[in-house]
């Protein structure tokens, strides 16, 4: 089978005809990607083995493509169907920059017919990622896709906001029933607001002066914290020191989930995004959890209520446009970078 591969920790992405086709198990799909999109993880994985099960390993985890054939207990799916979303990442059968990889059918998307191909494979991750940290970690309700609540006075602080993760995250909150303030980049405020956020906070102005945003846009409503990048739990307690005596419980989520952050300010509870078990037997809890959120957000999806975020198309269709997407997404896009991996 044809795809890339890479053969120990920091080796060089290689396009490679010797790939194993992985065959689907009983509640599982096989899929033909056709378009995959690059997500950080792909860059971590590789450069530190972290979730590789075994090597060669295959990367990309955001996936669209076309199902091909189907387990002996799949009754959601069938060949033909259009299906995208993060099938989970780093054991044989996960990486999508290949002829073929494998889906849970409890934990895939079917594409609606308003969306591409090219754009569904933008969409895996950030609502996924997204929706485990709001509605897993933040303590905040389900919504009811046919009858969405109304907004309230309460906000959610939006780190990352700019991002994939952090542009589903402001749209999953607003769905929800909440006011967001997204911390973003000058060139990112536009598309958070279009996203739905009420307010943006330039993250490269100084802490001193964000803070002084963020208390006077939320007047003692916020409690809910979500740093959709992994890199902002020291300015996240700081917030959370500034909020600790208003009324409420605080809660506090984060996709890096390998560090311990100790004791928050205010005794607010903190939720450690772990995406990286996804798709495998043994996580049985995680698996269960996001089907529960799958179901609700593809009824978002088919009614237009999420919206895709922006992408680039980088290079040509072949397997060696995943690797020039690695290149152009690792000198900092600002959009989601996505490669067409075959016809």
């Amino acid at each position: 089978m044809r795809g890339v591969k890479v053969d120990q920790i920091g080796g060089a992405y290689q396009v490679t005809n010797d790939l194993q086709r992985p065959s689907p198990d009983a509640n599982q799909l096989l899929v033909k990607p056709i378009f995959g999109a690059v997500n950080p993880v792909d860059e971590l994985m590789r450069n530190s083995g972290l979730l590789v099960t075994s090597w060669p390993w295959t990367p990309c985890c955001d996936v669209a493509g076309i199902v091909v054939e189907v387990g002996s207990g799949v009754t959601k799916f069938k060949a033909g169907d259009q299906v995208f979303g993060c099938q989970g990442v780093g054991f044989p059968g996960s990486g999508g920059a290949a002829e073929y990889c494998l889906f849970r059918e409890d934990i895939v998307f079917k594409k609606p017919d308003h969306i591409p191909l090219a754009e569904a494979a933008t969409m895996g991750v950030g609502n996924q990622t997204a929706a485990l940290g709001l509605w897993g970690g933040l303590n905040i309700d389900i919504p009811d896709p046919q009858n969405l609540p109304d907004i309230s006075e309460e906000w959610v602080l939006v780190l990352g906001g700019g991002g994939s993760v952090g542009g589903y995250a402001v749209q999953l909150s607003k769905l929800s029933g909440y006011k967001v303030i997204a911390s973003v980049s000058t060139r990112s405020a536009g598309a958070a607001i279009a996203q739905g956020a009420d307010e943006t906070v330039d993250y490269k102005t100084p802490v001193s002066t964000q803070i002084a945003k963020i208390k006077a846009v939320t007047q003692g409503k916020l409690r809910r914290i979500i740093d959709a990048t992994s890199f902002n739990a020291e300015f996240a307690k700081k917030v959370l020191e500034e909020v600790k005596d208003d009324a409420g419980e605080k809660y506090f989520t984060s996709v890096n989930d390998w560090e311990d952050f100790g004791p928050l300010p205010g005794d607010a509870k903190f939720y450690p995004i772990s995406v990286g078990p996804l798709g495998r037997p043994e996580a049985t809890e995680l698996n269960d959890l996001l089907s529960k959120f799958i179901a609700v957000i593809q009824v978002l999806i088919d009614t237009e209520k999420i919206k895709p975020g922006e992408y680039s198309l980088v290079g040509e269709t072949g397997f060696e446009s995943f690797i020039e997407a690695v290149k152009v997404q690792s000198n900092g896009s600002a959009k989601k970078v996505v490669a067409k991996l075959q016809e």
